[in-house]
């Protein structure tokens, strides 16, 4: 795998499990933002084409403690039959704090290659004693959306946008649209049992470092919620998206009750042939 300083061309469900002693309560702050923060950062346009073969990995420091890792990857499967993209997002806590909370989860969003669309996200999150498994379910004929929670046995069903993205597709979003300094646009995503509004403001640009050794010029976004429930316990300050033809999300700081949590991209493998 490459290091991204060789390759300068260029939010979970809210269902945290709270630990009862302390040590366990701050490990379990940890884990939340190890999956949580990058399926933070929207409606996608016709000409939008995923990024088959792209993977990146991000390293979550809690503090000056390293909490554990993040790997984004997009890949093309055959899902029930069907030609299908595949984002995974796969999470997993370092041994310090699998000592006392271990995370092991899976995200996995299935894409339309056609429409370009997601039409499936499923979650399976093993965390400390706690284990969630839901699916969001997309009808784009329709433009609704079926949430459906094996572990708290409840469905939903609600209205959608056309181009309504999920959670993990939403990453992608800011690969379409340049934004001007101070420039603000609106989007709605689908997280679990509703749609939520969220706002996303550029900011300045600036050199931010990347892995052991790299540097890449980034723009700083600030995102803004329309509704409380939107980040819960976790408020990002900053999130800086490299400032080339990729928008790769290099780096976000959140506010946590106990300080703040960065995630920091350590490698990043292009699409072949890029």
């Amino acid at each position: 795998m490459k290091r991204f300083s060789q390759c300068r061309r260029g939010i979970l469900p809210r269902c945290a499990h709270q630990a009862r002693r302390p040590l366990q309560r701050n490990a379990a702050r940890c884990r939340v933002y190890i999956l949580g923060l990058v399926l933070f950062p929207c409606i996608l346009f016709a000409g939008y084409r995923f990024p088959i073969g792209e993977q990146a990995t991000y390293k979550i420091y809690w503090g000056l403690v390293s909490c554990g890792t993040t790997t984004i990857r997009c890949d093309e499967v055959v899902e029930r039959g069907q030609n299908l993209i595949r984002i995974r997002v796969r999470a997993k806590s370092n041994w310090l704090v699998s000592t006392v909370y271990p995370v092991d989860d899976t995200v996995d969003c299935f894409i339309d290659p056609d429409t370009q669309l997601s039409v499936r996200m499923e979650k399976s999150t093993s965390e400390g004693d706690f284990i969630c498994r839901d699916v969001l379910e997309f009808d784009r004929a329709n433009n609704t959306a079926q949430w459906d929670s094996q572990s708290l046995n409840l469905s939903t069903n609600y209205a959608v946008e056309a181009g309504t993205c999920d959670a993990v597709s939403f990453l992608y979003a800011f690969r379409q649209y340049d934004f001007a300094e101070d420039q603000a646009r609106d989007f709605n995503l689908a997280v679990d049992t509703a749609l939520h509004g969220v706002t996303i403001t550029a900011k300045e640009t600036g050199d931010k470092a990347i892995g052991e050794t790299g540097k890449a010029r980034c723009r700083k976004f600030i995102a803004t919620p329309k509704r409380d429930d939107l980040f819960v316990r976790k408020i990002p300050e900053e999130i800086w998206i490299t400032a080339d033809a990729r928008k790769i999300m290099a780096k976000m700081v959140v506010k946590i009750p106990v300080g703040k949590v960065r995630i920091v991209l350590a490698e990043y493998q292009p699409p072949p042939g890029f």
